[in-house]
């Protein structure tokens, strides 16, 4: 049975949110420090974490998006599978919150692998993405382009993709790898939906004052 998170008696993490015909994810409360849970009292105040379309954008929650209660599988050291767990497990599901289902990515990773990378990344702690410059939450999925640490080698899942959809016509990839075409009109799809929110960045969250929603 959902529940308005303004009214759920419990902090809120990782979990699955529907607000209309809206579905995503909230990862958490960002502060400068990281990732928080939401209790009901700072929901007007604090910049909510969300996932959309493989997204991770800063916003204000309203108090009344509703809580599934679903939560969110992410990889781990053993295993890069990513999902849903709960009643609302689907495709569709998995694709509102992460963009791409666990199985897509690692095929679209592999076929453009040249050597050893590009590879699926896994990272106990917050990284930022080399090209973006947002922060890549600890356990989110992400990409490995290269060993070359001090270069930039970690990219978000959202600059992958943005990536790979504008090389397209230069790289005939669709032509060369026909196997890709239904991944290719994933991507795609990633590519042109509005999401609410900023991206999210530590430097743009400190500059940006704490405001009580419910004022406005």
């Amino acid at each position: 049975m959902t529940q308005c998170i303004s009214m759920v008696g419990r902090p809120v993490k990782w979990s699955l949110l529907r607000k209309g015909p809206r579905i995503f994810a909230l990862l958490g409360r960002a502060t400068p420090g990281g990732l928080a849970s939401f209790s009901p009292g700072e929901i007007a105040r604090g910049w909510a974490l969300t996932s959309e379309y493989g997204c991770l954008r800063l916003e204000r929650l309203t108090g009344e998006e509703e809580v599934t209660g679903d939560s969110l599988i992410l990889p781990n050291p053993f295993a890069y599978e990513y999902g849903i767990a709960g009643t609302n497990n689907s495709d569709e599901t998995t694709r509102a919150v992460f963009g791409l289902l666990s199985s897509e990515l690692e095929q679209l990773v592999s076929t453009l692998r040249c050597g050893s990378f590009p590879v699926l990344g896994f990272s106990p702690k917050d990284l930022k993405c080399s090209v973006s410059s947002s922060v890549i939450p600890a356990y989110w999925p992400h990409v490995v382009v290269s060993n070359l640490a001090l270069y930039g080698n970690v990219v978000s899942l959202e600059t992958f993709v943005r990536i790979v959809v504008a090389s397209l016509p230069q790289g005939q990839i669709s032509l060369r790898h026909p196997k890709l075409q239904p991944v290719i009109k994933e991507m795609f799809g990633m590519s042109i939906m509005y999401r609410r929110g900023i991206p999210y960045s530590k430097e743009l969250l400190e500059s940006v004052p704490t405001v009580d929603a419910s004022a406005r």
